[in-house]
């Protein structure tokens, strides 16, 4: 949702979701015996917000950033957030 005065342009406020992969842990103990995790998907969801600026010449630049919560499998990983940040140079023809 854009809140400015052009079109597609200005600050704005999403909602997103994310499909994620996350690899096994290696966890050494004090031996230095090796334990491997399995790896693990799952789908976050969450609310980002940023700002779009487009020149009269038809040139882009876009920053935004979000955060979320893991949905399914979060316990079995060491976190349950996920964090997004973007910075997007573009050129609209």
């Amino acid at each position: 949702m854009y809140f400015g005065k052009k079109n597609a342009s200005g600050f704005f406020a999403e909602g997103f979701g994310m499909l994620t992969s996350i690899d096994g842990k290696k966890i050494f103990d004090l031996e230095g015996s090796l334990s491997q995790g399995s790896a693990v998907s799952d789908f976050a969801i969450g609310l980002g917000f940023g700002s779009k600026w487009i020149t009269k010449s038809g040139f882009i630049f876009e920053v935004n950033v979000g955060y979320g919560k893991l949905l399914f499998n979060a316990d079995k990983t060491d976190h349950d957030i996920v964090a997004k940040f973007g910075f997007h140079l573009g050129y609209r023809f």
